[in-house]
């Protein structure tokens, strides 16, 4: 991910987002970590407003693609799965 200049991916966005408000409810908006969150959400929601609905269903398989490469049920498969489904929700409303 290459966000300052500004070349992440949708799923790469979603991924840092989610990462980041979880990181912030672990540490209880600790150290920065809530203004992370909503840097990370805006960037997503900049990516999200601007994206054709070719580039949501990209994003989605995208994600889909890390999902299936995690062990299923481990910590890892759940966060990738989390950002599968929010971008399948994203290409779904985009009809």
């Amino acid at each position: 991910m290459d966000d300052a200049n500004g070349n992440a991916s949708i799923d790469e966005l979603a991924r840092a987002w989610l990462a980041a408000e979880r990181d912030a409810v672990n540490r209880s908006n600790a150290g920065g970590t809530e203004a992370r969150a909503r840097d990370a959400s805006a960037a997503y929601e900049t990516a999200i407003g601007s994206a054709s609905r070719e580039d949501l269903l990209v994003a989605w398989h995208a994600a889909l693609k890390v999902q299936e490469a995690c062990e299923m049920g481990s910590a890892a498969w759940a966060d990738a799965r989390a950002v599968s489904e929010l971008l399948r929700v994203e290409y779904l409303a985009s009809a």
